[in-house]
């Protein structure tokens, strides 16, 4: 078995791409990454890609590293889970959360703790959800893209949302201009004022992902972050594409609402916080 991990997404894609398209949905995260730095979407991101070698050279396992140690692991041969802990250690930055299938993520953090001193612990779980018969929902407004005009309010949303899920990033304008300009980013705005905010991620490997979502939460009940969704959805599907989402299971009113406008769970996982000795 042999471990490398690079910093160059089309290095990375040329090595790992039919590893991927065995299961594009359960790597859709790890596809995405790679379209963003391709793309020039990343900003902060500074993904790290690492592929897992047997004796033969066959690729059998990815995972990456992002926002300064934040691991998620794709799949992975069980026997390699501990070796891929000890390569993110050495490689660098250091991890700072893992997130897998919970029997990955489990083993990863335990591996961590044993090496470093540190503790680690389970933060949340995500359900992945793939679109199944789309059911478009009316809400009081209507959905628009944003515009760099809307920057500050998009901004302020995304923000907001990373405070309130526990995972602050630094906000990357760049990044975020070219996401606008790639007709990624959506608002529904009621009585002239944008009341929610929905990203889509960039077709890779024949899936796009909705996400984030988000709604203040003086303005949530009101149906404004379900018909986006729907909207969003919509378009992306007539672009010939499948569609996928996360929801955070803690959550019963997002898993509720996804299902309502036609999600359909595939698969759980969880993530963990590392924390270090001292």
């Amino acid at each position: 078995m042999r471990i490398d991990i690079t910093g160059d997404a089309a290095h990375f894609l040329a090595d790992a791409e039919s590893f991927l398209r065995q299961d594009p949905l359960r790597h859709t995260v790890i596809a995405t990454a790679v379209a963003n730095e391709l793309g020039g979407r990343a900003g902060a991101a500074a993904t790290r890609f690492l592929t897992v070698r047997e004796d033969t050279g066959r690729v059998a396992g990815v995972a990456t590293s992002a926002f300064g140690g934040r691991i998620y692991l794709g799949e992975l041969p069980a026997h390699s889970v501990a070796a891929v802990a000890d390569a993110f250690l050495a490689a660098g930055p250091p991890p700072t959360s893992v997130e897998g299938v919970r029997a990955d993520a489990e083993t990863f953090g335990r591996e961590w703790a044993a090496r470093t001193g540190g503790s680690s612990a389970e933060s949340y779980s995500a359900r992945l959800f793939r679109l199944g018969t789309l059911i478009v929902p009316e809400a009081a407004g209507k959905p628009r893209l944003a515009t760099v005009d809307d920057l500050p309010i998009c901004r302020d949303f995304i923000d907001a949302f990373c405070v309130e899920i526990g995972e602050p990033r630094p906000f990357d304008e760049e990044a975020a201009r070219r996401r606008i300009d790639a007709g990624f980013w959506w608002l529904w705005e009621h009585e002239g004022v944008p009341a929610a905010f929905v990203a889509r991620q960039s077709e890779t490997l024949g899936w796009a992902r909705i996400g984030p979502v988000y709604t203040p939460p003086q303005l949530r009940g009101n149906g404004f972050a379900s018909a986006l969704t729907a909207t969003v959805s919509q378009v992306v599907r007539a672009e010939g594409t499948d569609v996928c989402l996360f929801t955070d299971l803690a959550n019963p009113t997002s898993n509720k609402i996804y299902q309502a406008i036609g999600y359909e769970p595939v698969r759980d996982f969880v993530h963990y916080t590392l924390t270090p000795a001292g």
